[in-house]
């Protein structure tokens, strides 16, 4: 993420695109969204798999309120 957006990007975490229920995802519309996935898919760095993938271990491992967020995907 940081490769392809910088390292303060705001929506590096990609709540903005599999989370429903984050501010991060009210904060942008559908079009925001596929633009970020479209941008971060045509690297060819990751699959689509690979990326979901990515982001239910990332919430899995992390502290426990935030286990829910890895559910939505």
């Amino acid at each position: 993420m940081d490769e392809l957006f910088g390292s303060n990007y705001k929506h590096r975490t990609l709540r903005t695109v599999f989370d429903p229920y984050s501010d991060e995802w009210s904060e942008t519309n559908v079009d925001e969204k596929k633009s970020i996935l479209k941008k971060i898919l045509e690297s060819k760095k990751i699959t689509l798999n690979e990326l979901i993938r990515s982001y239910k271990l990332y919430y899995l491992y992390e502290a426990t309120y935030i286990k829910n967020v890895a559910e939505y995907v």
